[in-house]
């Protein structure tokens, strides 16, 4: 706690006038004035550790007193604390936003959100958000030497296409100051990135000071485990400008991006602790919590946003109304095409389950999380060791063996990314040929289909067809939905795309036998219908589970959850 030298009161840093203000005499004071004195200042400062019995969270004050909230799973109770020096961080940036323009700034991300449930907008309320330094790394880069590069021009000359090929060479001097990573693993990775970045012109020396009146996270994340995608932030950026704003820019780069970027000769000349204001609320619900932050800085606003089931459904029955009204005035549509219709609608609700079935995967083992992936690294290495003297060998290979499968699946991902990236350039040459054979087929399958809809061409064993071919799609969606759930840390009995997949077969049936009856094939649509909205229920519920992100704890505490496998 910081005191006023005229009346002893308390001393906190007013964003206004970027100053010390006191709270009861209203006196101003240099933020600098404070805490400067002794040797050991210079690397270390006092300040109360407030650690939650709910959810293991950590924040640092350098006030006194006790503090009634946790800043990650919103718990009120009152909040375990004790007494530590924490290394000083070199650099910090003041908050620039108020706490009043915040909530100003989410209410207006929040009316974009449709969807979003009346408990997570009564949620932001200015009460709800608090004021954090969390601290992150920042980079200072460079690309000094020589660099060359293959490029080509094309251009005509009669009936002959002519192509110059030119070797491009010259000496670069490029600088990058202030790149900036979270060096907490409890803030996602995704969420600091979304809110970045800072403006390094506001950087400026640290000072306890600062503190007064707001939180800081604790730094547990080394510095060298964001130095590749620093380095590829400085690569990409030589890259674009070299593609877009160069004289190059007319020109064809022969080299694939991956291999000019390996010749920028970036480096890494220093890397700085700093502290970064971020307004948080966090939006609780079980043993899950939805985040909403913004910059203290620039006022930039990312939030993880629930969808409410009965919100949604509203919305989509008035849309199915109008779209019915409008459809029935245009078009007569018959029964088998109408099942047809609910079978392709079965298979795209099939698939985006299955989309979202894999996105859970890849939140839950913090794919994207290069921090916190580094901490489940150091508990996953202490746990294998631990096991070591279990008796009970079934469960310790097991453990080992799903350890084994996230991280295969990892690999494999960093691999299809790498591939993509080669063959983006070759992107524009398939897509031609794509649109050439398209063509080429598109008069006989438009033929087709106005064959089926207005000639009734055979249309039972037609649609009978179309609706088999949909269902293999759909069997093989389920089947890459269950291995996903099978890697989940609280696994599902079976894919709720059972149910449209179940859907499209007894589409399939129906379409194969033909009953003489229309209200048979309206029974198999309503059937269908009741599979799509079971699958969707559960795909909403399954994107509530990724927007909601688990307790932040890396120890078992009360009401705890670890996520660390």
């Amino acid at each position: 706690m910081v005191q006023c030298p005229n009346c002893g009161g308390v001393l906190k840093f007013d964003i206004a006038t970027q100053q010390m203000r006191c709270a009861s005499c209203a006196s101003l004071f240099n933020p600098y004035a404070f805490g400067m004195s002794g040797a050991e200042e210079e690397t270390e400062y006092d300040v109360t550790v407030f650690r939650c019995p709910q959810c293991g969270g950590e924040i640092t004050s350098t006030d006194e007193t006790a503090a009634g909230f946790c800043s990650y799973c919103g718990s009120p109770n009152v909040l375990e604390s004790r007494v530590s020096r924490e290394k000083r961080p070199q650099y910090i940036i003041p908050f620039k936003k108020t706490k009043q323009e915040c909530v100003n700034l989410f209410e207006k991300f929040i009316k974009k959100s449709v969807f979003a449930p009346k408990s997570y907008r009564q949620a932001g309320r200015a009460d709800s958000f608090r004021g954090i330094y969390m601290p992150y790394w920042m980079y200072d880069m460079s690309q000094v030497g020589p660099v060359s590069i293959a490029t080509s021009k094309s251009h005509r000359s009669g009936d002959y296409i002519i192509t110059d090929h030119y070797r491009m060479t010259g000496d670069m001097n490029n600088h990058y100051n202030g790149v900036s990573y979270d060096a907490s693993s409890s803030f996602a990775d995704d969420i600091s990135s979304q809110i970045a970045p800072y403006e390094v012109k506001d950087v400026t020396a640290f000072s306890p000071s600062f503190l007064s009146g707001y939180y800081a996270d604790i730094a547990d994340v080394p510095a060298g485990i964001y130095d590749s995608a620093a380095k590829d932030i400085a690569k990409e950026g030589t890259y674009n400008y070299l593609r877009n704003y160069s004289p190059m820019k007319s020109q064809h780069f022969d080299d694939s991006k991956e291999k000019i970027k390996k010749r920028l000769n970036t480096k890494i000349d220093a890397t700085h602790s700093a502290m970064l204001p971020v307004w948080f609320m966090s939006y609780r619900n079980r043993d899950r919590v939805a985040y909403a932050t913004v910059n203290g800085q620039t006022g930039k606003v990312k939030a993880d946003v629930p969808v409410s089931i009965p919100k949604y459904f509203l919305c989509a029955a008035v849309l199915a109304v109008g779209i019915f009204l409008i459809l029935n005035m245009i078009f007569t549509v018959t029964p088998d095409i109408l099942a047809v219709f609910v079978a392709l609608l079965a298979l795209i609700s099939a698939l985006m389950y299955s989309a979202e079935m894999k996105k859970i995967v890849a939140k839950e083992n913090y794919d994207d999380d290069e921090g916190m992936l580094s901490k489940i690294e150091e508990k996953r290495k202490a746990r294998l060791a631990a096991q070591k003297n279990v008796s009970d060998e079934r469960e310790r290979l097991k453990e080992a063996y799903k350890n084994d499968l996230n991280g295969q699946r990892r690999a494999e991902k960093a691999l299809s990314k790498e591939k993509k990236e080669q063959r983006k350039e070759k992107n524009i040459a398939v897509w031609i040929i794509g649109l050439v054979v398209f063509l080429m087929f598109a008069p006989g399958l438009l033929t087709g289909i106005v064959s089926v809809l207005f000639l009734g061409l055979n249309a039972p064993l037609i649609c009978g067809v179309i609706s088999a071919v949909l269902f293999i799609i759909a069997f093989f969606s389920v089947k890459k939905a269950r291995e996903n759930i099978s890697l989940m840390q609280a696994p599902k009995k079976f894919p709720a795309s059972v149910f449209s997949m179940a859907a499209i077969l007894v589409i399939v049936i129906i379409s194969f036998w033909d009953p003489a009856s229309d209200y048979i094939y309206y029974g198999a649509v309503i059937l269908a219908m009741v599979g799509i909205i079971a699958n969707i229920v559960d795909m909403i519920l399954s994107y509530n589970y990724i927007a909601m992100r688990p307790l932040p704890q890396f120890e078992m505490y009360k009401g705890g959850d670890d996520r660390g496998v």
